[in-house]
């Protein structure tokens, strides 16, 4: 486990991002004017349930441009709910096509048995939702059980990352990796209820060296925060590092979102306190060193705030307000 200090002398200024209602999960810089960035989550329908969000502009919006809500399309079934997490864009990966994004989240649908289930997906192509739909669920075989339920969190590079949990099991959640070259899944288990939020691809388009964080539970029933480098060549596991706020093992914490930095990550975590933003840096000998703490409290709202996503310093999430729910963006100096 790593050592951990809170940082000191940080100036934090917020905004209300998106439309009051949406949920801001997601987000990856993309190329063009004035530095756009692609953000994923979900919107609000009246009389139904939500659906999925792709926003491509600037980091704070200003306008209404740039908003799509997708229905996702598969043969047979027909999506009721619908969730983006995590997005992706040429600018890192150009394999993905000018102009397009890539986005992982999950859908329900109408004929399904009840209770009915989460199902992996992701989208690849225009805003308009024109693109391609593929449904990403862990087979039985790598899940070790018939699966109820699958999340895919993050994309870059060649992966996925996400969580799955098995029928008539509630507390079977294991992580999942899927290498889209290969169209294969493989089970990641550091833990009870491994789950993996986050993905950085190190090194650039075509590289295998990754970078994924999460969290699982520890001893005590508290959850533990993770990092981890991860070969996709040889599916091997290295530097594994846990963290925990502040440094004390007993508070919750679990990172939620990854963006590198020079010389290290910025991550987003939410724990027993509420939202953080985190920063670490990498070792002279190649591993993860301390997590340097930044607690982010959204202004005047009693209810704590949730740290979604990551991109530099700036921190994105949610706040449960006595207007109802809204995203934010936290940008930390």
């Amino acid at each position: 486990m790593s050592d951990a200090t809170l940082t000191e002398k940080t100036t934090i200024t917020y905004n209300d991002i998106l439309a009051p209602g949406d949920i801001v999960t997601g987000v990856r810089q993309a190329s063009g004017d004035n530095n756009p960035v692609v953000l994923t989550g979900t919107h609000p329908v009246a009389g139904a349930d939500p659906q999925a969000l792709i926003y491509r502009g600037p980091l704070c919006p200003t306008s209404d441009d740039g908003y799509a809500f997708l229905t996702p399309v598969f043969p047979g079934q027909t999506v009721t709910t619908s969730a983006f997490y995590g997005p992706n864009t040429p600018l890192f990966n150009p394999s993905i096509g000018e102009k397009n994004i890539r986005a992982v989240g999950s859908y329900k649908y109408a004929e399904a048995p009840k209770p009915q289930a989460d199902h992996g997906m992701m989208y690849e192509g225009p805003l308009d939702g024109s693109g391609a739909w593929t449904v990403l669920d862990v087979p039985e075989k790598v899940a070790g059980g018939a699966v109820f339920s699958t999340i895919p969190h993050s994309t870059m590079g060649d992966l996925v990352v996400g969580n799955f949990d098995l029928a008539d099991d509630p507390g079977s959640a294991s992580a999942f990796i899927y290498d889209l070259r290969v169209k294969t899944f493989t089970k990641l288990s550091l833990g009870p209820l491994t789950t993996a939020y986050g993905i950085w691809q190190n090194g650039g388009d075509g590289s295998d060296a990754y970078t994924i964080v999460g969290g699982y539970m520890g001893q005590g029933s508290g959850n533990i925060a993770f990092m981890l480098d991860y070969d996709a060549a040889t599916q091997k596991i290295s530097n594994l590092t846990t963290y925990n706020y502040n440094g004390e093992p007993k508070t919750i914490t679990h990172f939620e979102g990854i963006s590198a930095i020079p010389n290290g990550y910025a991550l987003a975590a939410t724990t027993e306190a509420g939202a953080t933003y985190a920063v670490v840096e990498r070792t002279s000998s190649g591993g993860f060193g301390a997590a340097k703490w930044t607690p982010v409290l959204y202004p005047g709202v009693e209810s704590r705030c949730t740290g979604n996503t990551v991109i530099d310093n700036n921190l994105m999430g949610i706040v449960i307000a006595k207007s109802g729910v809204h995203s934010y963006l936290a940008t930390i100096y």
